[in-house]
């Protein structure tokens, strides 16, 4: 789905409840209150999307990359927050049945808050408080990610069927049937979505799993990891795209990691991955018992370069973030010249350096601590450095395909932001969003 419909469909579904109150109700109150109306009306809405946004479906993300589908997530999440957290308190219609008027049908006169709507809205603003604090903090809590992510699915559903009930219970626009219809489609619309997660999609998962075929050293902490399908065709996927795996677990576990796949399309059925040690999860990889049952979802990512008709191809990563680059660069066989720019702190940390040096691109390695007598660029993949090695690229038209740590990635962006590279040659895959 392309960005522009995907952002269009979420604005209209935000603002049509307000619109519909407008149209069907009428305002009715105080110019405050009805501003403190619709924050909730477009806030509510806008969290039951977020059910959507997260779920990684294809359909949405397919045209515009779950990169940007989870950043669109993180801070429509905040907003929608504010909103929520926000309209309380800017109410100035009294409470209480001595101020409603037996002529006034849609309560405009006071607010229809009765003990179990205040409770059901109390909670879910509390709860939508602690959920969207650990959310941004999620580093410095001393959770595993996996209890993380099943407390923060469940408080999701929890706000969700809060909200339902004060909405329905106090809302004034809300008593109108068409309006009540549009929450309970909604919320319905939120449920299949974290059903789909949580069941539908481990239950296709455990119809098709994989085993752990091979597990080696590729450079200094880091390893290649390779699954075999069993009793299925593999997975169908493009190069420069990543899953999410779940290793020695079942389909229904949470503990699920995304992962760049580093083989090739055309390389058989097989999928390599290059894991660097970095967490709790990852620093264990090693140990991986050969045979092992695992499970690939995927494929997701807009990091492809077939089909682009660019001249040439500039490949920019850090550390593991060479693993969609090599899948691309193993895909393309020199079809095109390529220039591949490839940071890591040490000589030991480089993946791949045989198929690197085989791929007839010319690779520039950039190391942070160099040996001794070492001739080529040292320090961080800076703007400067981009800007002194891709100066000809950018002039010749070339595509820009870029993954790596946060901090490279911006400096990098910067860098070909400064060279004029427009923004639709500019491929990139992030996994750390903030």
């Amino acid at each position: 789905m392309p960005a522009t419909l995907v952002v269009a469909t979420y604005v209209l579904l935000v603002l049509l409840p307000v619109g519909l109150g407008w149209v069907l109700v009428k305002p009715g109150r105080p110019w405050l209150d009805e501003v403190s109306s619709a924050l909730a009306m477009a806030g509510f809405a806008a969290l039951l999307l977020e059910f959507l946004l997260s779920g990684r479906f294809r359909a949405i993300s397919g045209g515009i990359g779950i990169d940007r589908t989870m950043r669109w997530h993180q801070h429509f999440a905040r907003v929608l927050t504010v909103a929520l957290l926000l309209h309380p308190f800017l109410y100035t219609t009294p409470t209480g049945a001595q101020f409603l008027r037996p002529d006034d049908l849609t309560h405009a006169g006071a607010l229809k808050l009765g003990s179990d709507t205040v409770l059901t809205g109390l909670v879910a603003w509390l709860l939508l408080g602690v959920l969207t604090i650990t959310a941004i903090g999620r580093d410095l809590l001393p959770w595993r990610y996996e209890a993380w992510r099943l407390t923060h699915g469940l408080g999701a559903a929890a706000i969700a069927v809060l909200g339902l009930w004060h909405t329905l219970g106090a809302g004034r626009y809300a008593a109108h049937p068409v309006l009540a219809g549009y929450w309970v489609a909604m919320f319905a619309l939120a449920l299949v979505a974290l059903a789909s997660v949580y069941l539908v999609r481990p239950f296709r998962l455990w119809r098709r799993p994989w085993r752990v075929a091979a597990v080696g050293p590729a450079a200094e902490r880091i390893w290649e990891v390779v699954l075999e399908p069993m009793g299925h065709a593999g997975l169908r996927f493009r190069a420069g795209q990543f899953a999410w795996i779940r290793l020695d677990r079942g389909p229904f576990s949470m503990r699920e990691h995304p992962f760049s796949i580093a083989s090739a399309p055309g390389a058989g059925r097989r999928l390599s991955f290059l894991i660097k040690e970095a967490g709790d999860f990852t620093s264990t990889i090693g140990r991986l018992p050969v045979g092992a049952r695992a499970f690939v979802e995927g494929p997701h990512g807009n990091l492809v370069v077939d089909g682009r008709s660019e001249p040439g191809l500039c490949l920019i990563g850090g550390g593991a973030g060479i693993a969609p680059l090599l899948s691309i660069l193993r895909s393309e066989g020199g079809a095109r010249p390529a220039l591949v720019i490839y940071g890591n702190r040490h000589q030991g940390q480089i993946l791949a350096r045989e198929d690197l040096d085989a791929s007839g691109a010319e690779v520039v390695h950039v190391l942070q601590e160099p040996p001794p007598g070492w001739a080529g660029p040292t320090g961080l993949v800076s703007r400067d450095l981009v800007r002194e090695r891709c100066t000809a690229a950018a002039r010749a038209g070339w595509l820009f395909a870029l993954c790596g740590p946060p901090p490279m990635m911006r400096e990098v962006r910067a860098g070909l932001q400064a060279l004029g590279v427009p923004a639709s040659r500019i491929l990139e895959e992030r996994f750390v969003y903030d």
